[in-house]
């Protein structure tokens, strides 16, 4: 105390013991902080070493870690490494020799090593030669005594050694006690053991192994700046561990079936590359320029550097995996199906690396922040699950990215710049998973093939195959001829009984379809909807002022304004009313009988349903063809298939750069069928889209939040009007055809 009545704050020794037990986390996280320190210091090398011994007749573990790094000198050691949260290296950023980005800023992470051992020696030699040797017993820092009372011994001399610091821990199993306070003021005496040695047995030192080989971003190519991690045991009672471990990428990464890598730019803009490795004799690839605007609060996150590597998982396909060389480390043959699996499941998870180093958790088994097992749940054909995906996320630093790590060493503090992270990286693998998904169903890989919803209710109420295979065993048979007539008889009145039934069927399905095409376009509805209601909002207080001021002076005037007003009320209203009748064909909970409708109608109440959308957006709609063509069929089912057609090319022109933003649509005639051509200046389709038909399958969607449904919806929709929707090359945009057949 002071003379000014004015007090220090005094941190107790265990606050050090805080800092490593409750903001490092666990014995992995702590290996990793020194491993980052030895980087720190520019070493090429880091050899981590658990030696199992006995001191004092007791089992004890030390564990090495020594670098060959430029070392530290006995002033930075005293003023620095034992000073904690210093500044030191947030203010450098970069490493002493300029090559590296520092990883540690916050001046916690060596303290790390209580979590390790009882005890630790810190020796250090500089690049002049000046050695220092500090010793740490932080069983001290446990105890109440004030952090300015405790005295370590710290030494320095000269010595020949090259430079570079090795932190020597020994870790036992020791027992302690503690003192318990209940809440009714009882105190009791626990027993507990303090297990640093017993915490390391066979299962977490394979979890170390994997933790260190996830450590530096697996994909890093570049050798101009070396660091190496090598991991030795001595005296180790788990045999099933090898003595020698070079921690490098698994050889799985190799292997990949499809790839997407690349660079997405600190305003969205990604420059990637997609790669199909299934068959690796004719590897497939495609690059993809295109921008990603981000929704709702999320925030552009720096400039960002991924790579996915996606693996099937079909039992063909771990055979495929195999056959590509996927050698077992030990046998050195082909690795079975179990190998391959079971390593698949300790490689798996998207990674996250700022400055080439990974934090954790993003990449661990069972973390799934990108929610890929959810939304696979919600899109099965096209989404792929976590367990497939080896990725990494290469992030700038917090002050190019504004994405923070918490304190804990468990993860980025969720902001919104977290959120546009995680954005920008789905989106980038919906680019994957949608040219993934055209390619299985062109080759048949995706699970069942798919059949039209018509044709098989076609297949379910046609008697054909049966009578024609009735007909043949019959003649077999030799039964006579008029009897099997007779037979095809009753069976073609039973079709003719059914097709009443068919037809029923075929109203409910198109009846809940026309429901799902509204529920996509109700933004759209309310969009057209909000400026009459609007009006109706804001004049319904300026008539009652009229007709109050008319009720007080009565004076005509304020009639005249009135009037107005109900003119407009008139038009809004009608406005209204023609809103919902254009929808009304998607809304009906019944349906008429089948007749002749006028296409060219159709077609123009289609559009009118986005009307002012349209205006806004300033989409050019353009319609040529004869005004006296017609269709046979449920008019609403040409009007289902406009409305998801005109709804997604809206879409894609809002987010096209183009300048030229156009909806064309003609209408033909022959003898026998109607083409409806409709075409779109947005960004298009692939080659392979249109090759596969994947753009009418069920769940497949580019949209980050799509259903993959529209396109289906408009496909069945024409095929009860007899006819076929297909997707067309086009180089000016997106190209659909329908054709409709007359016969």
């Amino acid at each position: 105390m002071s003379d000014n009545l004015t007090y220090r704050i005094r941190p107790a020794a265990r606050l050090i013991h805080t800092i490593g037990s409750d903001l490092i986390g666990d014995s992995y996280a702590a290996l990793v902080e020194l491993v980052k320190n030895s980087y720190d210091a520019d070493a090429a090398n880091v050899d981590i070493v658990f030696k199992y011994t006995k001191i004092e007749n007791e089992n004890a573990l030390l564990i090495s870690i020594k670098d060959n790094g430029h070392g530290m000198d006995f002033e930075t050691v005293i003023n620095k490494w034992l000073v904690p949260a210093t500044d030191d290296k947030l203010k450098r950023k970069i490493s002493k020799k300029g090559s590296r980005v520092l990883q540690g800023r916050k001046g916690i992470g060596r303290f790390a090593a209580s979590i390790l051992g009882q005890e630790m020696t810190l020796s250090t030699v500089d690049e002049t030669g000046e050695k220092s040797e500090a010793v740490i017993d932080w069983r001290i820092f446990k105890t109440d005594e004030l952090l300015e009372n405790i005295e370590l011994l710290v030494e320095k001399k000269q010595t020949k050694e090259s430079s570079g610091t090795e932190l020597l821990i020994i870790a036992k199993d020791e027992k302690y006690t503690e003192t318990v306070l209940y809440d009714n003021g009882d105190e009791e005496i626990v027993e507990k053991i303090d297990a640093k040695l017993s915490y390391w047995n066979k299962d977490t030192l394979e979890q170390l192994i994997n933790e260190l080989r996830k450590l530096i971003s697996p994909f890093e190519e570049s050798t101009d700046d070396e660091f190496k991690i090598n991991l030795y045991f001595e005296n180790s009672p788990f045999k099933d561990i090898d003595e020698n471990i070079k921690i490098d990428t698994y050889p799985i990464v190799q292997f990949y079936d499809y790839r997407i890598s690349g660079i997405i730019s600190e305003n969205g803009k990604a420059n990637l590359l997609f790669e199909n490795n299934v068959n690796p004799e004719v590897v497939q690839q495609e690059k993809i320029s295109t921008d990603f605007e981000l929704t709702g609060n999320s925030k552009y996150c720096g400039v960002l550097k991924i790579d996915f590597r996606v693996f099937d998982r079909e039992p063909e396909a771990i055979d495929n995996l195999i056959n590509k060389g996927l050698i077992n480390p030990v046998s050195k043959n082909l690795m079975g199906k179990r190998q391959a699996k079971k390593l698949l499941d300790e490689v798996y998870g998207v990674n996250v690396y700022k400055n080439s180093f990974r934090i954790r958790p993003y990449g661990n088994a069972g973390i799934d922040w990108l929610d890929l097992d959810k939304d696979r749940i919600q899109n099965f054909t096209l989404k792929i699950s976590n367990n497939q995906i080896v990725g990494f996320v290469t992030i700038q630093s917090e002050e190019n990215s504004g994405l923070e790590e918490k304190s804990a060493r468990d993860g980025l503090k969720e902001n919104e710049h977290y959120f546009g992270l995680k954005e920008l990286v789905q989106k980038a693998l919906l680019e994957l998973e949608t040219r993934r998904l055209a390619y299985r169903i062109k080759s048949e890989k995706s699970r069942g093939k798919s059949s039209k919803v018509q044709d098989t209710i076609n297949s379910l109420f046609s008697l054909a195959e049966v009578k024609s295979t009735i007909g043949k065993k019959l003649s077999e048979l030799q039964i006579d001829k008029k009897a099997i007539d007779e037979i095809n008889i009753i069976l073609t009145k039973e079709e003719e009984k059914k097709a009443e039934l068919k037809e029923e069927i075929e109203k409910t399905i198109a009846i809940y379809q026309g429901q799902a095409t509204l529920g996509k376009i109700v933004n759209f509805i309310l969009h057209e909807g909000r400026k009459p209601l609007q009006f109706f909002n804001s004049e319904t207080r300026v008539m009652e002022r009229y007709l109050k001021f008319y009720r007080a002076t009565k004076d005509e005037g304020n009639l005249d304004e009135l009037t107005k007003s109900i003119n407009g009320f008139k038009v809004n209203s009608k406005f209204i009313s023609e809103l919902f009748k254009r929808i009304s064909p998607l809304a009906k909970q019944k349906r008429d009988k089948k007749s002749d409708f006028n296409v060219i109608q159709i077609i123009e109440d289609s559009f009118a349903v986005f009307k002012s959308h349209l205006e806004d957006e300033r989409i050019k709609v353009t319609i040529t063809g004869s005004k006296g063509i017609t269709i046979f069929g449920w008019s609403e089912d040409l009007y289902i298939a406009l409305t998801n057609l005109i709804e997604n090319s809206i879409y894609w022109l809002e987010l096209s750069k183009s300048g030229k933003r156009e909806i064309e649509i003609t209408v033909q005639e022959n003898v026998n069928s109607v083409l409806i051509d409709f075409k779109d200046s947005g960004p298009g389709l692939s080659s392979l889209e249109i090759e596969s038909g994947a753009i009418f399958e069920p769940g497949y969607s580019k949209k980050i939040n799509g259903t993959g449904l529209g396109l289906a919806i408009a496909g069945e929709a024409i095929d009860r009007l007899n006819g076929d929707l297909s997707a067309r090359s086009y180089s000016d945009g997106a190209y659909f055809q329908i054709e409709i057949s007359k016969i």
